[in-house]
């Protein structure tokens, strides 16, 4: 039977039995957190879909300098709201609350100059990662049979097409940005497509999740699931390197027996990598980026040819 986490911080407190429940419980997360970042491992492997819905044009809208607000007759929708507004094709803001069919708010004051315009569009500019999300594996582009590429930041983009005027039925790209500013995904890592969609697309990905903090309804899964003592190891580790309270010292503290510990701990962490990669090779997923230059993404084929299923198409 696979272990759980209520076994393990309960194995810590037998050794440490003068320490509170909720720092045994707080020991095994931090020791599941440093095993997290040691690697990309299997068992924190994400699927997910990039959906892009299709672009709308309005037929009519008015805007103001400095105010947010851009009203219409009857031309907004309540799906609206997160995604993104622009007039031509910069700047880009993001609808950030939906008002009625006549009214959107946006996520910021708007910058150009006053006039009611009839070349404003609602579109998906940005993908907003998951909230476990760490880091792309690989983003499968079904219509074109490649990948799309995610190593580009959006300074870049800004150095290739500052005014974002390629437009396409599809991105060939998407650009790291700040963190989403919009309430209903606040803080989660956010990138661009390039160029901006205009067709309804799904693009189907892997990504690296982010360790999220056990709790005691959770079994230990993968390469962790019959190795819970190396959790065990790295909570002890901590254990004893605490000397307890004043009123209340810790029998287990003994700095040299923490060392111990940490070395049990780390040498659990590298055992585990050896058998996660028998399982699923993460050197297999490995690309140097930095032999696709950017103008490669935007100027010619090599991108295309270097990930094309067929023979045919060179």
């Amino acid at each position: 039977m696979a272990d759980t986490y209520s076994e393990t911080w309960r194995t810590v407190r037998l050794y440490a039995s003068t320490a509170p429940t909720f720092l045994c419980r707080e020991w095994v997360n931090r020791a599941y957190k440093q095993l997290a970042r040691a690697r990309s491992w299997g068992f924190l492997r994400g699927e997910t879909a990039l959906q892009v819905a299709a672009s709308r044009a309005l037929a009519s809208v008015d805007v103001n300098t400095g105010i947010a607000t851009v009203t219409s007759v009857g031309l907004f929708l309540p799906s609206d709201e997160g995604r993104q507004f622009s007039v031509g094709t910069f700047p880009v803001y993001t609808v950030a609350a939906y008002v009625g069919p006549n009214e959107i708010s946006l996520d910021r004051a708007y910058g150009e100059v006053d006039a009611t315009v009839s070349t404003a569009k609602i579109f998906d500019a940005y993908y907003t990662a998951p909230a476990d999300f760490g880091s792309f594996r690989v983003i499968a582009d079904p219509y074109n049979q490649r990948r799309l590429a995610f190593w580009i930041t959006e300074d870049q983009l800004n150095i290739l097409d500052p005014a974002r005027t390629s437009g396409d039925s599809g991105p060939r790209l998407l650009a790291a940005r700040a963190p989403s500013t919009y309430s209903g995904t606040l803080g989660r890592m956010q990138y661009e497509y390039w160029p901006q969609p205009s067709s309804a697309r799904s693009y189907p990905a892997l990504y690296n999740k982010q360790a999220d903090k056990l709790t005691d309804a959770d079994t230990l899964t993968g390469v962790l699931a019959d190795a819970g003592q190396v959790l065990i190891d790295g909570a002890l580790a901590q254990a004893a390197r605490w000397p307890g309270t004043p009123d209340l010292k810790n029998p287990f503290f003994n700095l040299g027996l923490a060392q111990m510990y940490e070395t049990e701990f780390r040498a659990g962490i590298q055992s585990l990598s050896l058998k996660d990669d028998a399982i699923y090779p993460d050197d297999l997923d490995t690309v140097h980026w930095d032999q696709w230059p950017i103008g490669d993404l935007a100027y010619n084929d090599v991108s295309l040819r270097a990930s094309d299923a067929s023979v045919y198409s060179y």
